[in-house]
């Protein structure tokens, strides 16, 4: 019978194999998917609508469908970075960008240059930035697409403004304000000014800045951005106090919303007016802000100002004050540089290799998943037939005969209890041995352990009785004998196929990806993963869920939680960082939930009976 049960596993490997290589073998769909056509269609003005439905829908196969896989990693990489949302790598991107590379899709390859030169560039990378946007500005001028040609344009732009690559930072600007202007984008039309009003400022030719800046402030005026609006009118009232227009630059701040920045250059413009007590009134007001750039600004213009003989008493305490937020503003730039540092040299390749090997190893595993759920129904089949067989023949067989079939199934149901017992100790031992446990878990451990091993004395007494009574049947009734051998035959292999199906489940539990995750290191479970585990857990122990809430309904998501938990084999010490408590608290949800299963259930749970050693047997 082991045999035939072989030859059924092996034909059924043997076809999902074979399945697997057709379906492997299709070739890739050309024609973009229609979630993937309509979040592209609206990425430009609703960025976040198109990342709701890049999200909610199946992220295409790695392994099937590349193409429609690569547009996805790229559109969802888009819309993260248009609403400015932190991307801890370019591991996402990179994929589109690996696929694109040796394609003739020129606008494509743009884009996943443009954005792993982004995400670079905001994760500290400046180098790389800098490489893939030239590639990308390689590309986009194969293309006729402005709007590409400003991204690109305007994000080299921005890198050499802050390097102060001056000639370069200008050629970059110039030409993503052409892209936009051709484009007839009035938004991209008024950044760009702003980046090129900054070029001209840094070229000392401030009479062309200021004209600049004005088109700008008119452009954010049209569009109704305020607060754009507001950030031009302050960098243009600092391009006239570097004209020495000190009372234009005041009326241009004058009109600007009170902020600790407005303060500040008020501060500023009344002590190049030389009225230093409107200047100290503005600076102390300017004072109230917790960024400790700004601080520094306004000490280092407090300490100008104590420079006059009226206010040289206050020297001292600017001075302090100044040496105090120069040290903090160095200290922050350092840890900041420090921790750059650290994430790109020690974790970041670690990072991106564990999250790719996870992408090409998705469908491998759900491969895997689908084929041992089958072999457990199989499995599951041939016990239920064989049980049905053994039902039958109890009503064939005489009045004695049926006597020592009771008897015989007495004693396997003890060996097999006797067998569950031994195995649940030898993982209380292994636990018990495996890990640091404070008194209170392993006084429960230990009381777990010693009432299976009274337990199995009792079962053993009961199996030896039972012996007792069936060589004594056997010797009576040798037609009962030969139907007891082969009953017993027939139990040996339901056990047997018990036993396969129980390694089977703990196999199709222990390589589950968020099991797994949860051994390796335990972290508090957000909602939908603990729907994740919840369906896991219906599907792998024959609707183990819904079979605890038909006989006790009145269970909290909190011990259904804990049930799940017990199931799966996690021990107090795991249960605790998944939940987020110390391990005290988990002995004490465990006693309750004890006393709630024995006051709902009818029969109750015996005093001798562990609550983790009935929810493994339930």
């Amino acid at each position: 019978m082991r045999k035939i049960t072989h030859y059924i596993l092996y034909i059924l490997i043997t076809c999902t194999a074979l399945l697997n290589i057709q379906c492997s073998g299709n070739g890739k769909e050309k024609t973009p998917l229609p979630e993937l056509v309509h979040a592209e269609s609206v990425m430009f003005d609703y960025p976040d609508s198109a990342l709701h439905i890049l999200e909610h829908m199946p992220m295409p196969s790695a392994r099937r469908d590349k193409e429609n896989h690569a547009l996805w990693c790229l559109l969802v990489t888009q819309a993260q970075y248009k609403q400015a949302l932190k991307i801890p790598s370019d591991s996402l991107v990179r994929i589109a960008y690996d696929y694109y590379k040796p394609t003739k899709n020129a606008r494509r390859k743009a884009m996943s240059a443009l954005y792993m030169g982004g995400v670079n560039y905001n994760l500290g990378n400046i180098e790389e930035s800098i490489r893939f946007y030239l590639e990308a500005k390689t590309e986009m001028e194969k293309t006729n697409d402005y709007k590409l040609g400003y991204l690109v344009m305007s994000g080299l732009g921005r890198i050499y403004l802050y390097r102060n690559l001056i000639e370069y930072a200008f050629e970059a600007c110039q030409s993503a304000y052409n892209y936009s202007v051709k484009d007839s984008n009035l938004r991209y039309q008024m950044v760009s000014l702003q980046y090129l009003a900054r070029c001209y400022c840094l070229l000392n030719n401030l009479d062309k800045a200021e004209q600049i800046y004005e088109q700008s402030a008119e452009l954010a005026l049209e569009l109704k951005n305020n607060d754009f609006y507001a950030v031009v009118q302050q960098e243009l009232a600092l391009v006239y106090i570097a004209q020495k227009r000190f009372y234009e630059s005041l009326e241009v701040v004058q009109t600007l919303q009170p902020s600790s920045q407005t303060y500040l250059l008020r501060g500023q413009i009344y002590l190049c007016l030389s009225k230093a007590d409107s200047a100290l009134y503005y600076l102390k007001k300017s004072l109230r802000t917790d960024n400790v750039y700004t601080k520094r600004s306004v000490y280092k213009t407090l300490y100008q100002l104590s420079c006059d003989s009226e206010f040289n008493i206050y020297m001292k305490e600017f001075c302090d004050s100044l040496l105090f937020y120069t040290d903090s503003v160095m200290s922050l730039d350092k840890g900041k540089e420090i921790i750059a540092y650290k994430e790109k040299y020690d974790h970041q390749k670690l990072i991106t290799e564990q999250q790719r090997l996870k992408l090409e190893k998705a469908d491998a595993q759900r491969m895997m998943f689908i084929i041992t759920i089958c072999l457990i129904v199989v499995i599951a089949v041939v016990a239920y037939l064989y049980q049905k067989r053994l039902v039958r023949k109890e009503t064939t067989i005489r009045k004695q005969s049926e006597q020592l079939q009771d008897y015989m199934l007495q004693l396997h149901e003890y060996e097999t209890r006797l067998m569950q017992n031994n195995r649940y100790m030898e993982e209380l031992k292994e636990q018990l041995s495996g890990q640091e446990m404070n008194s209170e878990e392993l006084h429960e451990y230990r009381e777990q352990i010693d009432s299976l091993q009274v337990e199995n004395s009792r079962l053993s007494e009961k199996i030896n009785s039972l012996q007792y009574h069936i060589n004594d049947y056997s010797s009576k009734l040798d037609k009962a004998r030969r139907e007891a051998d082969k009953f017993r035959n027939l139990s040996e292999e339901n056990l047997y196929l018990k036993q396969r199906e129980r390694v089977l489940t703990d196999y199709v539990v222990d390589n589950d990806r968020l099991v797994k995750e949860l051994r390796e290191k335990c972290r508090v479970l957000e909602t939908g993963e603990w729907e994740t585990l919840e369906q896991m857990c219906e599907s792998t122990y024959s609707n183990f869920v819904s079979r605890l809430l038909g006989i006790c309904p009145t269970l909290t998501k909190q011990e259904l939680h804990l049930c799940m938990l017990i199931k799966l084999r996690f021990n107090n010490a795991q249960m605790s960082e998944i939940f987020g408590v110390n391990t005290t608290s988990v002995s004490q949800k465990k006693f309750r939930l004890k006393k709630h299963l024995s006051d709902t259930l009818q029969d109750g749970l015996p005093d001798e009976m562990t609550l983790d050693r009935w929810v493994a047997e339930f």
